[in-house]
Formats: structure tokens, sequence, C-alpha cells
């Protein structure tokens, strides 16, 4: 089964001062092979592979190869960017029959993501600079979906950190922070 999704990205934990702005955005597609597991088929395992692409638009800017964090103001264009690898594990239930391909459905497992490219990029109206993020190789989420034929509502909550700071750095109260994701998911074929 190919899916698609689109969504916000949330963040959870953020510290004082932090705010989301402009228009966040997230996007996955990939593959899920479904392995039923009772007569009636409407009762599976699904395992997958797929990629997801991140956009968080933040006052929150790295500097000094993020040793320090400054919260910038509202002129700059703040942007965190990550592509990553996700392997859903899922269990699926769907009301579906033989002859019936307008059903509900019902999906919650687990999703692993392991980051490609994790960056940040500032813009002003003159220049724009563009570094590496520190983010956790590989972090875990739940993710829940829930819907009927096209149209179905999925979150995933984060259970890892998004950043790998050493917990004594300066920016422990960044230390901490989770993106979670709630959007629509479309399942083809």
């Amino acid at each position: 089964q190919i899916y698609a999704s689109i969504g916000y990205p949330l963040l959870i934990n953020k510290p004082e001062g932090l705010t989301q702005n402009k228009l966040s955005h997230t996007f996955s597609l990939g593959f899920i092979r479904d392995m039923p597991i009772n007569r009636t088929r409407n009762l599976a395992i699904g395992l997958g592979l797929g990629l997801n692409y991140n956009v968080v638009y933040t006052n929150l800017q790295f500097i000094d190869d993020m040793n320090k964090s400054i919260f910038v103001s509202s002129d700059l264009i703040n942007q965190w960017s990550s592509l990553n690898t996700e392997i859903p594990l899922e269990l699926r239930w769907r009301s579906s029959t033989p002859t019936n391909y307008q059903f509900w459905r019902l999906y919650a497992g687990l999703v692993g993501h392991y980051s490609l490219m994790a960056k940040q990029s500032t813009r002003t109206a003159i220049t724009e600079t563009i570094n590496s993020l520190s983010v956790q190789k590989f972090r875990l989420a739940l993710r829940l979906s829930i819907g009927n034929n096209t149209w179905n509502l999925t979150y995933a909550h984060p259970i890892d950190s998004f950043f790998d700071f050493d917990k004594s750095t300066q920016n422990k109260s960044v230390s901490e922070l989770k993106t979670a994701k709630l959007g629509l998911i479309f399942y083809i074929f």
C-alpha cells in the first residue's frame, strides 16, 4: 500500500519564548506491506519504508556550532529543515469486505525516523546563512491514523527528543524539544 501524508509539525516541550511562525509543514511518502493475520483479512500487521521531509519556521536560532541559541526578531526568517527515512510498524484494522471498498480504518503503531539531513537556514533581506543542525540520528514516534475511505487523520507523538544535545550544555532547555505531527494521510491501492 502506497501512502502520502501532509501535516503540520507541532513543537512539544518548548522552552519559554520559543514560537513557530509562518506555515511550517511536513510531507511523507512511502510504502507499507500489509500482512493479514485473520481469515477475514481485516486485521493485519503493516511494515513499511518511506521518506519524510519537515520544515519548521521558528524564532529560535542556533549560533556557534549549536553551543548557543538566541531568539531572533520577526523580520528574520529562520527555518529548520530535515529529511528522514521512516520505518512504520503498525497494527491495522479496517471494516472492509471483499465487495466494500469504502471502509473505516484504524492503524496504530510505531514509526522509526532515521535522519539523512538536518539544517538551519536564516534569511534577512540581504543575506542567507545555512548551518547543520545536530539532531538525534534515530528517533521513535507513536502513530495513530483513523479515517474513512480516502480521508484519514494522522497524529504522530514523539518518544525521543529532536536535538542531540549533551544534557549539561547551555541548551538544556532545548534538549528536550520534540516534534509531533498532525495531518492527513492518504492510502493508495
